[in-house]
């Protein structure tokens, strides 16, 4: 490859020694690696779980009869390394005890100084603040359900669409870069771009046609030219309900309340159809000239000459900024230890999901079905962690961590 390309930079997903294809076949092929490599380490789910468990144990502390469950991306595993863990504490109260949580919060010391932020106005009212340990993002919400069940329907379409996560984890990348990805400063939410992708892939009538080598590939440029060039946000809505469409807004404002009719991005919200999930995206426009600046910078380079292309494909509109890079290796030098005793609550293991992925510097990415065949698993999928090498171990990679072969 040669003179064009993402500033001739090696990303952090790409591996060592990987020949990729040109065009969209290498766009393909980068994609599955950058899913690969933000998927969340076992150091990382160990120590969001623990950070959980911290939290849920005040809440219930202060509130002993409420039900306390995480939502969202979290609950869904389409999780940024740096992104926030939702909350829902479900119980009984004369007012929505948001000002009690903030001075506990304070008082002991659970949040970083100055990182607590009540939104009492907001549609969702939440308590935002930093987890002093972790410093992992919380919002904490009182009695609205409503996110469990999206997460369970979103957990459905995963399995239906086994593509979206793989588009949803760029996308949201992509968003993150160019601050489009909260809802408080006017982007789209986690949820909200989830449905996008969700209703494009339903209209995909042809995607069996797609050739398994490059589908990925065709799939993030339809959408970026699709949400980009081709929908008109005035004219439609999006929904996901029955095989997904583009709805007229005339048909969807009898359901919308009269405040939701005025958003530009019009998402019906399949748990509560009287939801836009769009409806406070007023940067709505700004993400459709994102998506149309990224389709084209993507599309001049899959249609290039190969010989012109040098680095990465993908790395043209998405990167880990530094600051991520040093996050993941400051929480894997100082939580490693909680992965390494196997404490991972039930809830979080995805062991499936889980591949090795300790030395950022060297970017060691490894097999994803290697792993999961050679690692020891108990009766309820718990990872064992790093074994003492022996002989019926097998090593996986060059820092030489060695797992027990499961059986």
């Amino acid at each position: 490859m040669g003179d064009e390309g993402s500033e001739h930079l090696v990303r952090p997903w790409q591996l060592p020694n990987y020949y990729y294809g040109a065009g969209v076949v290498g766009l393909h092929q980068e994609i599955e690696h950058f899913y690969n490599y933000i998927l969340a380490t076992p150091t990382e789910l160990a120590m969001r779980a623990e950070t959980v468990r911290r939290v849920k144990n005040l809440l219930l502390s202060l509130w002993p009869d409420a039900c306390v469950e995480v939502f969202g991306s979290s609950r869904t595993d389409l999780f940024l390394p740096a992104s926030d863990i939702d909350v829902v504490v479900i119980g009984y109260w004369g007012r929505t005890p948001l000002y009690d949580l903030e001075k506990e919060l304070i008082a002991r010391q659970v949040a970083l100084q100055g990182s607590v932020c009540v939104l009492d106005k907001a549609s969702v009212p939440v308590v935002k603040f930093t987890e002093r340990e972790s410093q992992i993002k919380f919002d904490i919400s009182f009695n609205v359900d409503t996110g469990l069940k999206a997460a369970e329907l979103i957990n459905e379409f995963k399995h239906k669409y086994p593509e979206m996560p793989k588009l949803v984890m760029v996308l949201k990348q992509f968003l993150t870069m160019h601050s489009l990805n909260e809802v408080y400063t006017g982007g789209i939410s986690s949820y909200g771009l989830t449905l996008m992708c969700i209703s494009f892939l339903q209209q995909q009538i042809h995607m069996k046609k797609y050739k398994y080598k490059n589908k990925l590939g065709m799939l993030l440029l339809r959408f970026l030219d699709f949400y980009g060039r081709k929908f008109d946000y005035f004219k439609y809505g999006i929904s996901v309900r029955g095989d997904g469409s583009n709805v007229e807004r005339s048909q969807l404002q009898t359901a919308l309340a009269d405040y939701n009719w005025q958003s530009v991005l019009c998402i019906e919200d399949p748990i509560t159809p009287t939801n836009d999930i769009g409806r406070s995206s007023y940067a709505a426009l700004y993400v459709k000239e994102a998506f149309e600046s990224a389709y084209l910078k993507l599309s001049k380079l899959v249609d290039s000459d190969s010989t012109k292309v040098v680095g990465s494909i993908l790395g043209c509109i998405v990167d880990v900024p530094p600051d991520v890079l040093h996050y993941r290796q400051w929480v894997h030098r100082n939580f490693q230890h909680l992965s390494l005793r196997g404490n991972v609550s039930p809830k979080y293991k995805r062991w499936k999901h889980w591949y090795c992925n300790y030395d950022y510097q060297h970017n060691n990415n490894y097999n994803l079905e290697e792993f999961a065949e050679n690692v020891q698993v108990d009766q309820d999928s718990t990872f064992a962690g790093p074994a003492i090498p022996a002989a019926n171990t097998v090593p996986l990679g060059e820092n030489g961590m060695s797992f027990k072969r499961y059986g």
